[in-house]
């Protein structure tokens, strides 16, 4: 078994950059910080500001399985930094250091979990986190994938913005779309096309773009359109949506919450789409619409 060693030490926020910068002059490339910020709310939903002045637990992973190697790490780190206060070594053994995805069930009769964990009576989809230190699924994309599941999208294509993980393009998949268009801001083909390839799935494309601009590089028309990325986001990018969805295509909005959601319902109504079916989860509204 692998051993990754960690050395952790306190920091402030507003110097990390300063000193991961200088990490890297002595090779020490690897680091993990919990970025401290304090949540805010607005119209949009949920909104935070970085608090500069926190004090943060910075962990740097060494390139090395020598336990005495790191220790002359630390005594690079506590010179370079300027640390008087206690910089600590430990070990991370390989099978701890990427947490489990916990199954989730969707209570629709399909589950979401790892490839190795049994589906029993239920329908899978398989994933895997790619994030090294785990990842969750949201309420809002837990009630997204509701609605693929219980569609059918044989013959379909889709677009899929904001794709993230995929994990909606993979639904679709499932649910028999015939093309799938994965578009994100950064390159997410790795983690994507992993998990679509966990369900058998070949016809997912991942594209990088921005969802704001029309000139994005898709020149296709849609049968249904998936945005997962909150209200306003949504609104700027409607003229991309406008120029690629198809005449009665299917418009499924997420990550909205319940008091802007009818504001941005009536802005879509406006620009001729009409509600279909809505759903609120806590704070968090899913909506179907149809193009008219």
């Amino acid at each position: 078994m692998v051993t990754i060693f960690q050395i952790s030490f306190n920091i402030k926020h507003s110097e990390i950059d300063d000193e991961i910068e200088k990490l890297a002059a002595i090779d020490l490339y690897s680091t993990y910080y919990e970025e401290p910020f304090q949540v805010t709310v607005d119209s949009n939903g949920y909104g935070y500001y970085e608090k500069e002045e926190e004090i943060i637990n910075m962990r740097v992973f060494p390139e090395t399985g020598s336990r005495e190697e790191c220790i002359g790490c630390i005594d690079k780190i506590r010179n370079l930094l300027d640390i008087n206060e206690e910089i600590i070594l430990s070990e991370l053994k390989d099978d701890n250091w990427q947490e489990p995805f916990e199954p989730i069930d969707l209570e629709n009769g399909w589950i979401i979990a790892e490839p190795n964990v049994p589906a029993e009576s239920l329908k899978k989809i398989n994933f895997e986190s790619q994030g090294s230190f785990g990842t969750g699924l949201h309420e809002t994309t837990q009630d997204f994938l509701r609605y693929i599941l219980e569609y059918d999208f044989t013959g379909l294509t889709v677009l899929d913005l904001g794709t993230g993980s995929g994990i909606l393009s993979i639904a679709a998949g499932l649910k028999n779309a015939k093309r799938i268009v994965a578009l994100d801001i950064r390159d997410v083909t790795s983690e994507v096309m992993y998990n679509a390839a966990l369900n058998n799935l070949e016809n997912i494309e991942v594209v990088v773009a921005d969802v704001t601009l029309k000139n994005s590089g898709i020149n296709e028309k849609f049968d249904a359109v998936f945005i997962n990325i909150g209200g306003e986001e949504t609104l700027a990018s409607m003229e991309l949506i406008n120029a690629v969805i198809k005449q009665d295509g299917i418009l499924i909005v997420s990550g909205l919450v319940e008091w802007s959601s009818n504001d941005i319902c009536k802005e879509l109504e406006a620009q001729g789409y009409q509600l279909v079916k809505s759903t609120k989860t806590n704070e968090w509204v899913t909506m179907i619409l149809k193009r008219l």
